[in-house]
């Protein structure tokens, strides 16, 4: 029933990169009291939950995800009381806050590693994850776990005369999850964050808290590429380093928690892998976390037959109670429609679908006005996978993360494109080379992208059947038409999407009526006999009553 759903399955959630969504100080960096100053952006727009990339202490070596301190505010973004404006302000315009945490590991410099680091014996000397070498020197790694992003996931730390564990990047040790004091002190830094009020957290990488106490060696695979299906890569199945019980378990201590707050607070999880892998974070009992990202969703080719099977795939394995949560794009991954060759039609298409199936979906900033992928020139790059290499081969061309991250255009400003409040600003990073894109001009033209995202999202919160409703996918024949309905009491809708370049018309038996079309201005009408979509043209028609 309505009334029995959470806000957090109604909501349209916004990711905000903090570095580069608006720069109120003019220091290039964006900060937090640049959000505060784009709210009514942010309202007017549709968004009803923002995630909000690490903004906490970090010497940015990972761009803020190699974190120093979890529970104050990095200066270079603001300070404690402008978050705490941000959070008043936000619910004051009926938008939920949620922070970004890394649960997994710290930055090297973490305080916490300085000390554990010292010798064998201090007081933090069991918080990261320690182990002896193999080999006469005793400086072979201990196993042949492989991190994320290649190369051994082992470091040799000269102090200690041990390696330590990092599932990422070398300058980023996980945390020893199996210490209660770490625990304890991560949890504690949860409730920091609830007691202040924010409305809950995305958790990086979830899948690699815990890792096997044995130190068993991971399988060997076929795959070197990662892919959005699965999280082997590197020749490696993480078998013994990713989704281990252990973490199943903190998952559900972790909804516990959140859970004895109110108002109701949410968990999303980021894991790589396919439904049938991320299912168990949920909990058995659907006691773990509330949402988990669908990569394989986002990693899909412009393919209708692919995407049903996908839809089909996720309803299967995640029926209610459990809920799917929905995105295209992130900090992570190239934009979209620089994956659809700058096709605005597709990438249309694909927003109608983001925001019509069963599921909680997340924007990326900059999606809504179409923002390309930019192309940030080396010497410009600050991504520290841009210039790691595996076997001789630079991971930058195909993994920098440089080019999704630059600032958001705001105006066609040559230097900053507004993002800063002084033209003259050079940005942390170069801005976009198209910087026709932008807010301001958006806002004028109603044929827009932006004008497009919020009458989408509009129609969203018009319909209950569109945000709760039951999901039920077309078998239809046409490999390149994607049909599906979404009915809730006595509303019941359709969406047709056309992923081809040829007109295609599908006969329907009862009068429906349109109502919305990634072509903003096509007629709407009713329609009795015959429904014409046009090449890469999506609709929504309502079953008349």
């Amino acid at each position: 029933m309505a009334n029995q759903a959470k806000w957090w399955q109604k909501a349209v959630f916004y990711q905000i990169y903090p570095r580069s969504f608006s720069d109120s100080t003019n220091t290039g960096v964006g900060d937090l009291r640049g959000i505060i100053n784009k709210l009514d952006y942010l309202k007017e727009l549709g968004i009803d939950g923002i995630w909000i990339s690490p903004f906490f202490p970090s010497p940015q070596e990972d761009c803020g995800y190699d974190i120093t301190d979890f529970g104050s505010v990095n200066p270079e973004y603001g300070t404690m009381k402008d978050f705490e404006e941000l959070l008043k302000k936000s619910h004051k315009n009926d938008i939920k806050i949620i922070l970004d945490i890394i649960l997994n590991h710290t930055s090297a410099q973490h305080p916490w590693f300085l000390e554990s680091k010292k010798d064998q014996t201090n007081e933090k000397k069991d918080w990261y994850v320690w182990r002896d070498g193999r080999g006469k020197s005793g400086k072979k790694p201990p196993n042949n776990w492989n991190s994320m992003i290649g190369g051994s996931a082992w470091e040799w730390c000269e102090e200690r005369k041990q390696f330590y564990l990092h599932q990422f990047l070398t300058f980023q040790p996980d945390l020893n999850w199996r210490n209660p004091d770490v625990q304890i002190a991560m949890f504690n830094y949860i409730r920091f964050w609830l007691d202040k009020g924010v409305d809950g957290f995305r958790l990086d990488i979830i899948q690699t808290l815990f890792e096997d106490k044995h130190f068993k060696n991971n399988p060997k695979s076929w795959r070197f590429f990662p892919s959005h299906n699965t999280n082997e890569a590197l020749f490696q199945k993480p078998k013994y380093t990713q989704f281990l019980p252990e973490t199943i378990e903190v998952c559900r201590k972790l909804r516990e928690l959140v859970s004895s707050y109110s108002p109701e607070r949410m968990l999303v999880g980021e894991a790589a892998g396919n439904p049938q892998m991320i299912k168990p974070l949920y909990g058995k009992n659907g006691d773990g976390l509330h949402l988990s990202f669908n990569f394989k969703f986002a990693g899909q080719p412009f393919s209708a037959r692919k995407f049903r099977r996908v839809l089909e795939e996720t309803q299967e394995i995640l029926p209610e109670p459990y809920w799917p949560c929905y995105v295209f794009s992130n900090h992570d991954s190239n934009r979209l429609i620089s994956r659809q060759k700058q096709n605005i039609e597709k990438a249309k298409l694909l927003a109608i679908l983001l925001l019509t199936v069963r599921g909680t979906p997340f924007i990326y900033y900059g999606e809504e006005i179409g923002m390309l992928q930019a192309k940030v020139p080396k010497e410009k790059q600050l991504d520290p996978i841009s210039k790691i290499k595996i076997w001789g081969i630079p991971l930058g061309a195909r993994y920098g993360r440089d080019g999704c991250r630059t600032p958001m255009q705001w105006d066609d400003s040559p230097i900053n494109a507004g993002f800063s409040k002084k033209s003259k600003i050079v940005p942390w990073l170069p801005i976009g080379q198209n910087k026709s894109i932008n807010v301001k001009s958006e806002l004028s033209d109603e044929k827009s992208m932006l004008t497009y995202f919020k009458k989408l999202i509009k129609v969203r919160k018009q319909y209950e059947a569109l945000q709760i409703g039951q999901l039920d996918v077309s078998e239809d024949s046409n490999s390149d038409l994607l049909i599906y309905k979404r009915t809730f009491q006595k509303q019941q809708l359709t969406i047709l999407l056309n992923f081809s370049s040829k007109i295609q018309n599908i006969a329907t038996i009862n009068k429906v009526k349109q109502i919305f079309s990634t072509k903003l201005f096509k007629e709407q009408k009713d329609v009795s006999d015959e429904i014409t979509l046009e090449p890469f043209e999506g609709i929504i028609v309502e079953q008349m009553k």
